[in-house]
């Protein structure tokens, strides 16, 4: 069966647009002279670790406005004290929050590459961050263990592989995949790979 929000999972890829930030979502055009100073340090600490506070300048939760987007690739949490490591995989964290931990029967998860900054570049549009790297992003933050990149803006369609529908059963505290859809205009991310083979 196919549900309404089916048909907007799947036209995330099918429209060409991709996946954008909510900011843009409010405010459709996009206000480009804007974007300069909605990439800034404090907003995405305020994206990473309070979400839902009230932005004194909109009077709106921050996510309403947020110019960033959340991307899940795991992380490995490390107990000490166990001499442990812990492995969140990515498709485990985004499955908690797509059914917002637990409370909602479907999730669509999106496989998709970003470019990475190799270290803290906010303000530079066209890379993610990746706020697990303690290297880079050293201050403490309690959700490290979600293992978030932050995009910026837009995520273009073409870097999104496929979309997955995810049912949860509340019951019996299973889920399952319920379809894939494949993007038919992928373009891989080696693509941008400059190594050459050699002989």
């Amino acid at each position: 069966m196919s549900l309404p929000g089916d048909a907007v999972a799947r036209g995330l890829i099918d429209d060409g647009i991709g996946i954008t930030c909510r900011w843009w979502g409010r405010n459709n055009p996009l206000p480009s002279n804007e974007i300069a100073s909605k990439l800034t340090a404090g907003n995405l600490n305020l994206h990473v670790n309070h979400f839902e506070s009230i932005d004194p300048t909109t009077g709106r939760p921050f996510y309403e406005e947020t110019p960033f987007i959340s991307l899940s690739c795991g992380t490995v949490e490390r107990d000490t004290a166990a001499k442990t490591n812990f492995v969140h995989t990515a498709r485990h964290t985004a499955l908690w929050f797509g059914t917002r931990f637990g409370r909602e029967p479907v999730a669509y998860l999106y496989f998709c590459w970003v470019i990475l900054a190799p270290r803290s570049a906010v303000a530079v549009e066209g890379v993610a961050e990746e706020v697990r790297d303690l290297n880079t992003y050293r201050r403490y933050s309690p959700y490290q263990t979600e293992g978030e990149v932050a995009a910026k803006i837009h995520l273009p369609a073409n870097q999104i592989n496929r979309c997955e529908k995810w049912e949860w059963d509340r019951g019996s505290k299973t889920i399952r995949r319920a379809w894939t859809y494949l993007n038919s205009v992928f373009v891989p991310p080696e693509a941008l790979s400059n190594v050459r083979e050699m002989l």
